[in-house]
């Protein structure tokens, strides 16, 4: 069936650098971030940074905190500035909030809390740690004049002060430097779809599959240098937020930036921490693979249809709607709050035109007819006799399999890191024959066993029976409140679900 509207005749992907993006190092900033801010105005933050560790060791970043100027963002000058001041920034508050050493706060002081709101105003994105902070702009070049490899790379400013720490940022900043790579055959491979080209969208195809191993070969020597218990307990619960977060069931309160409500109470802001699932780049290779997340729990009612193509006066087949203009998943939407402005807007504009499944399943002779079960997620196509019709489904498959990989790579370091960790029940360092202490609620992670209520009912005659049943369910939630591995093993099964058979 044609669309309702006319199809334009040529088409030409946006350009990366409209969105901040380089085509070299992706999401990244293509030099390093900024190590100080330049202006001397500035220099109580960036003491305040040069003390951070010993500050919070001695239990005491609140006390100088509160001694700090309230110091204006208008004297910022550039992007790169911007960035360092959040980056700091963010630092400062998290550690305040969470402090080691001293009980979680509620309220952040209005010297932290209003520069961050106005820094946040400027990049786009919401004040609390992310994504974007702690991995795209926190790291430096060991050796300048040598090339951005994971063992060329440094942190700026960590939590913990440990080679852990740097280690488990790093990782995934060598992760953010395959953007460049991925995102430039992403756009490629969808100006093939619009073009007709299948040659290129094969040998796209296969770039993407092939980065994507780097990415997860990459994302294994985590296990390497990071050590679970010093992530879990150390660097981890300064990147939770307060969002879904017991530690700050009401959120937190931002000084001196909202005031009070109408019946004079401050006001609370809830935001998701840092996480993982905040990598525009993991975002955007999901939306070009098609790959669809619905909420924890839901599956969608997949029968067999295919999005029909337009054809243009050459007649190749030309992509109008791929129904994936907004994510199914709330949760990794909502996230896109804590992903910089331009990179969001490109994952928005992206969803509009990148529609490769569907454009090489119109390649091939799809039998709408075939019969398959409302359960069944797999379109099932019925090939044409042609290499190419193979080589497009082969290559686009192997993208799928390989994004599965790294799912389960990213499943396997959850399982190390968090929730084996969490199951412990206190710190494990302490020796056994001890009584075992509880685990600090301010600096350990969150771990729920729920109690839910079954309840059961047998007809015996004319009599009902009615049992109910009592079981434990075990809740550990990532540090954006999400149900950790219900999670990652539907976003898994969900990568698989769009091969095409």
């Amino acid at each position: 069936m044609a669309p309702s509207y006319a199809v334009p005749l040529t088409f030409s992907v946006p350009r990366l650098e409209d969105y901040d993006i380089s085509p070299s190092t992706g999401f990244l900033p293509s030099t390093p971030p900024l190590e100080c801010l330049p202006d001397s105005y500035y220099e109580p933050w960036e003491t305040l940074i040069s003390m951070f560790h010993n500050l919070l060791l001695a239990g005491r970043l609140r006390e100088y905190v509160k001694k700090l100027p309230i110091l204006k963002t208008d004297r910022l000058k550039t992007p790169e500035e911007y960035r360092r001041a959040f980056l700091v920034l963010s630092f400062i508050a998290h550690g305040y909030v969470w402090g080691k050493y001293e009980k979680v706060s509620d309220r952040l002081p209005d010297n932290i809390a209003i520069p961050w709101v106005e820094v946040s105003k400027y990049l786009d994105v919401a004040p609390i740690i992310n994504h974007a902070a702690v991995v795209t702009w926190n790291w430096s070049l060991l050796f300048p004049d040598e090339p951005f490899k994971l063992n060329n790379l440094a942190t700026l400013i960590t939590f913990s002060n440990t080679l852990d720490e740097s280690w488990f940022y790093l990782v995934t900043t060598a992760i953010e430097g395959f953007g460049g790579r991925a995102l430039t055959s992403i756009m490629a491979a969808i100006q093939a779809t619009y073009d007709g080209n299948n040659e290129i969208l094969i040998n796209e195809l296969r770039n993407i599959s092939s980065t994507i191993f780097d990415i997860n070969k990459t994302l294994q020597k985590m296990f390497k240098k990071c050590d679970p218990y010093v992530f879990y307990w150390k660097v981890r619960p300064y990147l939770s937020g307060w969002e879904n977060e017991d530690r700050l069931p009401q959120g937190l309160i931002y000084e001196g930036v909202d005031g009070n409500d109408e019946n004079g109470n401050p006001i609370y802001r809830r935001y998701i921490g840092g996480s993982a699932g905040q990598s525009a780049l993991i975002q955007a290779l999901d939306i070009a693979l098609s790959v669809k997340h619905y909420p924890t729990g839901i599956k969608p009612n997949t029968s067999s249809s295919c999005h029909r193509y337009t054809s243009c006066p050459n007649g190749c087949p030309q992509p109008h709607h791929n129904g994936h203009t907004e994510p199914q998943q709330p949760y990794l939407h909502r996230i896109r709050q804590n992903i910089p402005g331009p990179h969001r807007r490109f994952l928005e504009d992206l969803a509009k035109i990148a529609d490769i499944r569907n454009y090489i399943i119109s390649n091939t002779n799809y039998d709408s007819s075939v019969n398959t079960s409302s359960d069944e997620s797999e379109d099932i196509c019925l090939l044409r006799e042609t290499d190419e019709s193979s080589d497009l489904i082969k290559a686009y498959n192997e993208c799928l399999n390989q994004m599965k990989e790294f799912r389960k790579t990213h499943l396997n370091i959850v399982n190390f890191y968090i929730i084996k960790q969490a199951r412990r029940g206190g710190d494990p360092h302490f020796n056994e024959k001890e009584v075992t202490p509880p685990v600090d609620k301010d600096l350990g992670g969150n771990c729920e066993i729920t109690t839910v209520n079954e309840t059961t009912k047998t007809t015996i005659g004319n009599n009902e029976i009615i049992t109910t049943t009592t079981k434990s369910i075990e809740i550990i939630k990532g540090t954006g409140g999400t149900n950790l591995m219900p999670f990652l093993e539907q976003m898994r099964d969900e990568t698989l679900a769009q091969k095409i058979q």
